[in-house]
């Protein structure tokens, strides 16, 4: 059960890592190169349904050298190995595998040795799309022969046969990706003026296909020119990195029989692929027309700076709203978010919800009206507007009535810790906020349904109530500032609440999420103590924050409707980046004290566990007095993406220095590494029961 449970996380954590792995060529070259990201675009179908492009430049392929550094010797690379190893075994999964070990033993000297070990081009552009269902990467090179030399090597050295075909005049190198039940796939690679683009390609389909895939002849009808370079305008993306993902493009590929995806995938599929159905052609139309106001997710990178050990990252994504009607009604929900909730203060947790309780009934009708009145001749449709005209929500006025003028809700809190001194021995620094036009109508009806609450006139001068004289164990005040009630208890959170007092009241936003990672490990930490005290299990708790501790950052989440949609935007700091500790397998070749977190929340030895260089290695726990050894655990170990394995152990026992050993029965043993230190680091077993332990190298 224990090796089972180690597969499943090393499948995990592999895919993790693939995906690490694509951010790390994106960042460092291989998706982000063409002297000229406007000409590739000419090439880019327009009924894609993902884009991708980028514009590369010295500073941003070095800036992550030092976190690239700590690749070299993880172990990754032969975990990798070993997972790509017991997949289906194909012609190119072999060169796959080869190019993967490649990187791996390059990516360590950071980002100009692998621009220069591919032949990439530092200032170029890429592109990455999907032409149907196939996907394209476009890449500039500086140098095309560097890199056809290193596929050659890479052919030769795993023995592949790199096939060699002609496509519009053009030579073409291929590899085989499948051939099984009919369906033969390849990778083709193709250099031209100095881009290489690289494909997937199939047997059944005509070389005008392939000719337009490997950008020598234009699609019919190419994505709009100067899209992409609007998009980074108008979502302050920087050239670096943004794309988009069209739902409208995805619904006709699905529902269109005459699309180009339908009919690569039926080409392929044949006689598999069952046809769609009467109904969905007759929803076709209505499923287009409605996804047609929602067309696209866009993302991309805001902000990428590196000053010193920290690192600045923004990035946000928007759902874009093209009806206008019904756009304007959504922007009527917005309410408030007070600025406190961000990420440059003390605060260790924030949340914020802005919503416009006057708004609320108003727009929800306007949208339910708009709908039911809608011309549809799609069955399952026209039972969803029968059914909706049966639920009026005009009803909600009667509820948002009770909080007119309601615009906002928000809480946080900045430490929590053990306090003899109060009544129930914790001491909290935490605050609430309701933010209306009207908190006195707020504060009256707090006072009629919420128990402590009951009989307190709140005052309307500001002036705050310590419910501690109401019998409440702490000390804990409710008060109106300006157009907010508000709860607090706490000297960083009294402060907050005299602010409130002349922050404007505007429509900000819809939601906001303020984390320190560092502040809410500690938060963390110390509710898992205090649990403990009450019988509760800390191990999660505990858990949790090691992870959040082992590399400190701030995360600020603003989201809300626009002008243009729903846009969400993420901004993220992490502070010290040298010195985040990434275990590799050379820092556990050592003897190390392990100790397991008991159920209260205490730290009990439990041996000392040593790693020998050869994969063997021993643990051993001592008796009371430490005079002998009374267990002994000799098993093989190995290490990669945080994961430590034992298999084969064989193991012995004993109750007293004099008694006979006993042998016991071979148990696995797997933990996933957290919150490493540079003598230290936890590591959390998990067989159905978790169990977290700490080491200390000796």
């Amino acid at each position: 059960m224990k090796g089972m449970f180690f597969k499943s996380a090393a499948v995990a954590v592999c895919l993790s890592s693939s995906a690490a792995f694509g951010f790390n060529l994106d960042v460092f070259g291989w998706f982000q190169k063409d002297n000229s990201i406007d000409s590739m675009i000419e090439y880019v179908p327009a009924d894609t349904a993902l884009f991708l492009g980028g514009v590369s430049n010295e500073e941003l392929i070095t800036s992550s050298d030092e976190l690239m550094a700590q690749l070299k010797d993880n172990g990754d690379a032969e975990v990798m190995m070993e997972l790509l190893g017991s997949l289906q075994p194909s012609k190119g999964l072999d060169l796959v595998s080869w190019l993967v070990k490649d990187y791996y033993d390059v990516a360590h000297n950071g980002g100009l040795e692998i621009y220069q070990h591919y032949g990439l081009d530092i200032e170029g552009a890429s592109v990455i799309y999907l032409d149907g269902v196939f996907p394209v990467a476009r890449i500039a090179l500086e140098n095309e022969e560097t890199f056809l030399s290193l596929i050659k090597q890479a052919a030769q050295e795993t023995g592949v046969t790199l096939g060699s075909e002609t496509v519009g005049g053009q030579a073409l190198t291929t590899v085989e990706l499948v051939n099984e039940d009919g369906i033969v796939l390849k990778l083709g690679f193709m250099i031209k003026d100095n881009v290489l683009t690289a494909a997937v390609i199939s047997a059944k389909e005509s070389k005008v296909e392939q000719e337009q895939r490997f950008a020598l002849s234009k699609p019919a009808l190419s994505m709009p020119a100067d899209s992409w370079k609007n998009d980074g305008e108008a979502y302050n993306f920087l050239a670096a990195s943004h794309g988009y993902i069209s739902l409208q493009n995805i619904a006709n590929a699905i529902l269109d029989k005459n699309s180009r995806a339908h009919k690569q995938v039926k080409a392929l599929a044949g006689d598999d692929l069952p046809e769609l159905s009467a109904a969905q052609m007759q929803c076709k139309a209505d499923i287009v027309n409605i996804v047609s106001g929602v067309p696209r997710l866009v993302f991309g990178v805001n902000r990428y700076d590196v000053q010193g050990d920290d690192m600045a990252l923004d990035f946000s994504y928007a759902l874009e709203i093209k009806d206008a009607n019904i756009l304007g009604e959504l922007n009527k929900l917005r309410g408030f978010i007070p600025s406190y909730l961000n990420a440059s203060n003390d605060l260790a947790l924030g949340v914020g919800v802005g919503v416009s309780s006057d708004a609320l009934s108003p727009v929800l009708t306007s949208l339910w009206k708009q709908f039911t009145t809608a011309d549809f001749s799609c069955e399952p449709l026209l039972k969803a507007q029968a059914k909706l005209r049966e639920q009026n929500p005009a009803a909600l006025s009667v509820f948002t009535s009770m909080a007119q003028g309601l615009s906002g809700v928000s809480a946080g809190i900045f430490d929590l810790a053990k306090d003899e001194s109060s009544q129930i021995g914790v001491k909290y620094d935490a605050i609430a906020t309701l933010t209306s036009d009207k908190p006195d109508v707020l504060a009256a009806l707090a006072a009629q349904y919420i128990p402590m609450l009951r009989g307190i006139q709140i005052p309307t001068d500001g002036s705050a109530v310590n419910l501690a004289d109401s019998g409440l164990p702490i000390d804990a005040f409710v008060a109106i500032k300006g157009k907010h009630l508000v709860a607090y208890t706490g000297e960083k959170s009294q402060q907050i609440a005299e602010q409130l007092v002349t922050e404007e009241v505007t429509q900000n936003g819809m939601a906001a999420i303020a984390v320190d990672s560092t502040k809410l490990g500690d938060l963390t930490m110390n509710i898992g103590r205090l649990g403990a005290n009450m019988g509760q299990d800390c191990t999660d708790l505990y858990t949790v924050s090691a992870a959040l501790t082992s590399l400190p950052f701030n995360l600020n989440i603003q989201e809300g409707f626009n002008d243009k949609g729903y846009e969400s935007n993420w901004s993220m700091y992490f502070k010290d980046v040298s010195n985040f500790k990434n275990i590799q397998r050379k820092d556990l070749l050592n003897s190390f004290n392990v100790e397991y977190l008991n159920e209260q929340c205490e730290w009990v030895a439990a041996g000392v566990e040593t790693f020998n260089e050869g994969g063997e290695g021993i643990f051993v726990d001592q008796d009371e007095v430490n005079s002998c050894n009374i267990y002994e655990s000799r098993f093989e170990w190995q290490y990669a993406f945080s994961m430590i394995e034992e298999t084969g152990s064989e193991s012995q026992y004993r109750s007293s220095c004099d008694s006979e050993w006993e042998q016991q029965e071979e148990v696995d043993f797997a933990c996933q590494i957290l919150g490493a230190k540079e003598n230290s680091f936890y590591c959390l077993h998990d067989d159905g029961y978790k169990t977290l332990y700490r080491y200390t190298r000796l």
